[in-house]
């Protein structure tokens, strides 16, 4: 015999069921055992199971309505945006349907997010659109929001901006920049939001900032927005200063600034970070895409062309500043003076790295890059080809500087007048290092480069092919002393100096290059030395170079041929002959 555990009666040993509870008897049901606990009764434990399952469903729905947070609506819940952020606590989602919103918006410092009702339905994009009405910014963060304030999804449009002062120290005295700024957006008081998957048009103010202002050391993400038609002095479409903002795959378009960086303008120790950006038709009178002063930026991966700049870089403009540009694509671009596709003056020193330049255009100095003021860039592994300019410098020009221009390929460029590849003028001393310098045209005089007025250049390991002008076709040196070291010259074409034209009072080394297959059609197929110039020549190679006189050089009288003894140099199958001294 045993004791039942439900009702303590005695049954059988092998009992599975007791005959008078009911009580289960084997293990497999021993968790209902455990719920008869004191009175020893089937009915208690049975309350017990039922009393826990009920707490376990309890904590369960009272879990699900802490957790959900349903979003707020507009027009739904609030008639305006605004009224919705005024009620909104940080992780609230705000979703605002179709339709035109006349109002002005601040985010008061916190972490939500406003949104329209498919931020990645263009037509949805398009059609909610949030207008300032010419009274302020239309959106502005300001209370030190971070990445979790979110505005994705709107048109904004109609913003006129809000009154600003920057100041900043400039040679020992403060410059006071004062005006209205962010027409579209402001932010500003060191704020961080998301700004994303919005058309931002229409926009104007009467300082920067068309589009977006951001300033005060503020770093916000600013992707997948398309910034179109705004205007601005500096800055229609995006301005920075001092900030470190995030600005990633947008489409700038048809902005104009009345001064600097129609798309972009970035000012005063900004460091932003401008990627993957697609930069078109922006004008300005300085940095028709982009414009740099006194800041650090990483501008590498965009699309930028198309755009049209009076005065600096048709494509970027840099000032005074040290911003590295790489791996850009900035082609079809056009400035009325210096720099078709990219500026670079008042001392700076940008890297300039792995970008095609191609197909720009300026009147005057410089159709792919010009480099003046006293600036220092590193121009190195670009392809620079097909630009174009009246004077100076189909591919780069370079005045006052000392850049170091190093493993281009520096092709198909074309000049008016001087400088097909380079021109190298006035006081400049760059070194010229491993380039392929090829197939350049310059209608006067420097088919691959020109230097002249003063200038002291490095010119080294570079291969200067199949250039062609009717005075120096490979080069043209005028009153200057350059060190002219190792380089290939070859099959270049001139009516005189079809590798180098000598000129002018010039003194320069010309030492272990290898001229080859030059010719010019009346005098010095490899080198003509003119007019009271000296050239020390060692360890070069001369051969197959052609000329009416002077099938290697060509040397007038009253200048002097420096060479060692024994002749260092090689001369073979030059035609008529190796040196022609008049």
């Amino acid at each position: 015999m045993r004791i039942c555990r439900g009702c303590d009666k005695s049954i059988k040993e092998n009992v599975s069921d007791c005959p008078y509870c009911g009580l289960a008897q084997n293990r497999k049901h021993r968790f209902l055992d455990s719920l008869i606990k004191g009175d020893g009764s089937r009915r208690s434990g049975i309350k017990r199971m039922g009393i826990a399952v009920a707490a376990v469903l309890l904590l369960a729905v009272l879990g699900v309505m802490l957790f959900y947070n349903p979003p707020l609506s507009v027009p739904g819940d609030f008639r305006t945006i605004q009224a919705a952020v005024d009620a909104a606590r940080d992780g609230d989602v705000i979703v605002v349907q179709p339709g035109m919103y006349f109002e002005r918006i601040d985010f008061m410092g916190k972490n939500i997010t406003i949104r329209s009702s498919d931020p990645d339905d263009p037509a949805v994009v398009a059609s909610t659109i949030i207008d300032g009405r010419r009274r302020g910014s239309v959106v502005t963060f300001q209370g030190g929001e971070g990445a979790g304030a979110v505005l994705e999804g709107f048109t904004i449009s109609g913003g006129s901006g809000t009154q600003e002062i920057l100041s900043h120290e400039s040679e020992g005295v403060t410059v006071d920049n004062e005006g209205y700024f962010g027409g579209g957006i402001l932010v500003r008081g060191g704020s961080s939001p998301t700004i994303a998957k919005n058309i931002i048009t229409g926009n104007s103010v009467e300082r920067d900032g068309g589009g977006i202002a951001v300033l005060e050391g503020s770093s916000p993400l600013i992707m997948h927005n398309t910034i179109v038609e705004n205007r601005a002095f500096n800055g229609a479409g995006i301005f920075v200063w001092a900030s470190h903002p995030t600005i990633d795959s947008n489409t700038l378009n048809e902005n104009s600034a009345m001064n600097a960086g129609a798309a972009i303008s970035i000012d005063f120790e900004s460091a932003p970070i401008v990627t993957n950006n697609r930069i078109h038709n922006n004008s300005a009178t300085s940095g028709g895409g982009i414009a740099v002063w006194n800041a650090d930026p990483n501008i590498t991966g965009n699309i930028i062309g198309d755009n049209h700049a009076i005065w600096f870089g048709g494509g970027i403009s840099v000032f005074n500043a040290s911003p590295t540009i790489g791996n850009n694509d900035i082609s079809e671009n056009r400035a009325e003076n210096n720099g078709g596709g990219i500026a670079v003056a008042e001392g700076a020193s940008p890297v300039i790295s792995g970008n095609t330049i191609a197909n720009n255009y300026s009147s005057q100095s410089g159709g792919g890059i010009s480099i003046t003021e006293g600036s220092s860039p590193t121009i190195n592994d670009n392809e620079i080809t097909e630009n174009a300019a009246l004077f100076g410098g189909g591919g780069i020009y370079v005045r006052e500087s000392s850049p170091r221009i190093e493993g281009n390929n520096i092709t198909g460029n074309l000049v008016q007048q001087d400088g097909g590849g380079i021109a190298i003028m006035t006081n400049s001393a760059p070194n010229v290092i491993n380039n392929t310098i090829g197939a350049n045209v310059a209608g006067r005089a420097g088919g691959g480069l020109v230097i002249g007025d003063n200038s002291s250049p490095t010119i080294e390991g570079n291969n200067i092919t199949g250039n062609d002008s009717p005075q120096g076709g490979g080069m043209i040196v005028q009153r200057s002393s350059p060190v002219i070291l190792e380089n290939t010259i070859a099959d270049n074409m001139s009516e005189s100096g079809g590798g180098i034209l000598v000129i002018s009072e010039s003194t320069l080394t010309i030492a272990g290059n290898n001229f080859t297959g030059n010719k010019a059609i009346k005098l010095g197929g490899a080198l003509n030395v003119f007019v009271t110039s000296v050239v020390v020549l060692e360890r070069n190679t001369f051969i197959g170079n052609e000329a009416e006189e002077g099938g290697a050089v060509w040397v007038l009288r009253g200048s002097t041929l420096e060479r060692k003894v024994p002749d260092d140099n090689v001369f073979s199958d030059n035609i008529p002959d190796d040196i022609f001294q008049d």
